[in-house]
């Protein structure tokens, strides 16, 4: 659902590669986006959909997967707010998204068609190099993903994801449900519970609830 441009405004200010512009760059950005509300379980686009937008997440949040052929859903990313996806679309390649973003809460979304975003970058350069160092981040992560799910066991994998998520007072705080953690770390859910609880009985983290866990034992970071 289309919303209005006060809603624009409120949209495109508080994401990441604009806030940087100035008040008479961000007006011409404003005519450029549409602000979007969804519900949980719509999408912002399936497999198969063309790449022609990019969709910048002001509000809620969205999990991006792949199907494989069995059926069965690898998770790439959960989005939250500031994050972005459609990017591909600015860099050739295929046409048509290989993946699925869902609607995991309500959330409002800001897209610009893809002949708009090339019109403002070349307008503002800054803008495309904010694309590009938030994309490269993006890249580097996927990349260490693949080499961890190659290299490392399902134990390791999982401590990893601990060391490297943990927040400055060493707690694990999942900004996503334990299935789509299992999903994302390439391992059954039921494997993950039963990693969660032996690191618990090793004493190396303490759970404060289901989503929250504190490190103990600061050897794993």
């Amino acid at each position: 659902m289309a919303e209005s441009q006060g809603s624009h405004k409120m949209c495109v200010r508080n994401v990441p590669i604009f806030n940087h512009l100035t008040e008479e760059e961000m007006n011409e950005v404003f005519e450029k986006v549409e602000s979007r509300s969804y519900e949980k379980n719509d999408h912002l686009y399936m497999a198969g959909d063309p790449k022609d937008s990019l969709f910048v997440l002001h509000r809620g949040k969205v999990r991006i997967y792949r199907l494989n052929e069995e059926g069965k859903e690898q998770l790439i990313r959960v989005l939250l707010p500031g994050d972005f996806t459609g990017e591909l679309a600015l860099f050739g390649g295929e046409k048509l998204h290989d993946s699925y973003a869902e609607i995991v809460q309500d959330s409002k979304v800001c897209e610009i068609r893809k002949a708009d975003l090339y019109g403002l970058i070349k307008e503002y350069p800054d803008i495309g190099i904010k694309i590009i160092e938030r994309f490269s981040t993006r890249l580097n992560e996927v990349e260490q993903q693949a080499t961890n799910i190659a290299l490392m066991n399902s134990e390791e994998r999982l401590i990893e994801y601990i060391r490297t998520h943990v927040d400055d007072e060493d707690f694990l705080r999942l900004k996503m449900t334990k299935k789509d953690l299992s999903s994302y770390l390439s391992m059954q859910p039921e494997t993950l519970t039963r990693i969660f609880k032996k690191l618990e009985a090793d004493g190396m983290i303490g759970k404060i609830d289901n989503r929250t866990y504190q490190v103990l034992d600061y050897s794993i970071l």
